[in-house]
């Protein structure tokens, strides 16, 4: 009877320190967590020990103090995400779908297509050549010959093409096409319909959304594409951007040869000032020389009335030597009459050659004269010389102004469109629900991060 009530006693005796143990092994387990955080390099040897006494705890008793706490598992709600899917993109598409059944304007396109072409002259039988060619080059290409090169020009299509896009050309074309009009009509849809109310500078960024203009500088072609709401308005707005690209090609063109045309008449003018001057200096030096060509009139003369006295003189001189050989006396009349004609020819022939060559008092010698002559008909000449360049050049600068070097060949031209071209009903479709599902997508996995985080 004594013994029963001690083993009573004892079992929760017992009992306590089964679970004063249990709290003890699991104090050292969290400090051993706690050290394995601190330190990774002894990771497995303190958790090959936590097991050891894990497995030991769990064999000494049924407890649930060592049983892991399960991880929290997120919360799929599929019917919120199917209600996400269909606001952001379904009801979206649905709309876009009506609108391209009920409300879509059908879409015209006109095209055409063309190429820049420069045509450079080659040098005529009178030289030159260049930019400005010559007479018979200009005639032989307006006859279909074949004295010139033609040749790609790129700068131009460029020029063209930024041209369609400017607020130039809607400018232009406004004058002959009423542009706002065209694209303010009632029966056009809100989205594509222009506001004519609007500046002129929200219709040329309207505008550059209505054409589409292109340059393949492989190829030298260009392309050009019209937008409109009507066949007969792209087909008439196609028309009149062609009329327009080759007035302004035409004007790039006479530009630049109407300044040649302008150098070469300045340069005309100047040469002709020129040759006034040097003939003014020879008319003055005629009138004060009293001789109009000293070369063939005075030189010539003198010439010829030299070799006639040196014949006079020499025969003369033979005749005294005949005389005095006859022992005639000095003072014989016969004697000193020929005496005194030797004497006077040698006078006039030495003053004929210091005329040539000499100098006498108060007048200018023969030299002299020729020489500045020479040099004023040397400046004459010279002037005329320029004069006649530049009235050649001034010649093939309106051959080449008179001709055209660039062309603007439209190769392919505006068609009147049978059939709409837009809008393009399946390839909007698609892009739509790729964009739509994206902003879906990712707005999700936004969401899904955030609940996930606060969790």
């Amino acid at each position: 009877m004594s013994s029963a009530p001690n083993n009573i006693t004892r079992l929760p005796t017992a009992r306590a320190t089964t679970l004063e143990s249990k709290e003890a092994v699991t104090r050292e387990e969290r400090a051993r967590s706690s050290e394995l955080a601190v330190n990774d390099d002894r990771e497995m040897v303190p958790r090959r020990d936590d097991d050891a006494r894990r497995e030991l705890a769990l064999d000494s008793g049924e407890d649930e103090t060592f049983s892991l706490i399960p991880l929290p598992q997120p919360e799929h709600n599929w019917s919120h995400t199917l209600l996400s899917f269909g606001i952001v993109v379904l009801l979206p598409l649905c709309l876009l779908g009506l609108y391209f059944l009920f409300l879509a304007t059908p879409q015209y396109f006109a095209e055409f297509r063309f190429s820049v072409t420069e045509v450079t002259p080659s040098a005529g039988p009178l030289g030159g050549g260049g930019s400005g060619g010559t007479t018979a080059s200009a005639v032989a290409s307006a006859m279909g010959g074949h004295s010139a090169a033609a040749g790609g020009g790129t700068a131009q299509n460029f020029v063209v093409i930024d041209y369609l896009k400017s607020r130039q050309v809607v400018d232009e074309l406004s004058q002959s096409v009423d542009v706002r009009e065209i694209y303010s009509r009632p029966e056009i849809d809100w989205p594509n319909r222009f506001d004519r109310s609007r500046s002129t500078e929200h219709l040329v960024r309207y505008w550059n959304k209505m054409i589409w203009a292109n340059y393949d500088p492989l190829t030298g072609l260009a392309s050009v594409e019209i937008k409109a709401f009507r066949p007969d308005d792209a087909l008439t707005i196609a028309n009149q951007l062609v009329t327009l690209s080759e007035n302004l090609v035409n004007k790039i063109a006479k530009r630049a040869e109407e300044d040649a045309v302008k150098f070469a008449e300045q340069e005309v003018v100047r040469a002709k000032a020129g040759l006034d001057k040097a003939r003014a200096a020879m008319a003055e030096f005629r009138e004060k020389e009293g001789v109009i060509d000293p070369i063939p009139s005075v030189v010539s003369g003198n010439t010829q009335l030299i070799g006639t006295l040196r014949g006079s003189v020499s025969q003369l001189e033979a005749d005294y030597d005949t005389i005095r050989r006859q022992n005639l006396s000095e003072s014989a009349p016969s004697v000193v009459a020929l005496k005194s004609r030797v004497q006077a020819a040698r006078e006039q022939l030495a003053s004929v050659e210091r005329e040539v060559s000499g100098s006498r008092s108060g007048r200018n010698v023969l030299a002299g004269v020729v020489a500045r002559f020479e040099a004023l008909d040397m400046d004459r000449q010279y002037a005329q010389a320029i004069l006649l360049t530049s009235l050649q050049s001034l010649d093939r600068a309106r051959a080449s102004a008179a001709a055209q070097h660039l062309y603007l060949t439209p190769y392919v031209r505006p068609a009147l469109p049978e059939s709409a071209g837009g809008p393009r009903v399946f390839l909007s479709m698609a892009l739509g629900a790729f964009i739509l599902a994206a902003i879906w997508f990712i707005g999700l996995l936004a969401v899904r991060s955030i609940v996930n985080s606060r969790a």
